[in-house]
């Protein structure tokens, strides 16, 4: 081989050599980007359910004590109003997560945290209660209202595992 024949082998080596280290970099610059992203997705994922249990919890602190009795009656209930306010701001965040879910915008572990509590509120009388007023002249769509119909019933069936005898879910 001449001395430009090797010169020739040792550019194109060079150059082989170069486009391979370019590849690694770009790929280990791939790997980071795809790491930030996941992480920048957890930690909206982190604040939306922060964000959402914030809402329900001030939901939930308007509530009356007697709210989980088994007896109690809402329609004659001296805090109808107040109370009536609250299923509502309820039932639209319950409306919320499920349309988040429907979406494809919340991972299965949250959902069923969410989907869980409001099985617990459905087996409770004053959410079955405020739900039979709220439909009357409230309308979130037929799938929705048929979901928390079949939850409604799912929680009347197996009320144990419903988690009836907890606080009020959500």
């Amino acid at each position: 081989m001449s001395t430009s024949d090797w010169i020739a082998l040792l550019s194109a080596a060079a150059t082989l050599l170069s486009t391979i280290v370019a590849f690694v970099a770009l790929w280990k610059q791939l790997q980071k980007v795809n790491l930030q992203l996941q992480l920048q997705n957890q930690q909206l994922q982190l604040q939306q359910f922060a964000d959402y249990t914030k809402r329900y919890q001030e939901i939930v602190f308007r509530f009356p004590e007697e709210i989980n009795e088994s007896t109690f009656q809402l329609k004659d209930h001296q805090e109808y109003r107040s109370i009536m306010r609250c299923m509502r701001s309820y039932f639209d965040l319950s409306f919320e997560e499920w349309q988040l879910h429907k979406r494809g915008y919340l991972d299965s572990a949250t959902w069923d945290v969410w989907r869980g509590g409001m099985k617990t509120a459905l087996s409770k009388t004053a959410f079955r209660q405020a739900w039979a007023v709220i439909k009357q002249d409230t309308r979130f769509g037929p799938d929705f209202e048929s979901f928390l119909a079949d939850l409604g019933n799912a929680s009347q069936e197996t009320p144990a595992e419903a988690g009836t005898s907890g606080d009020v879910g959500g």
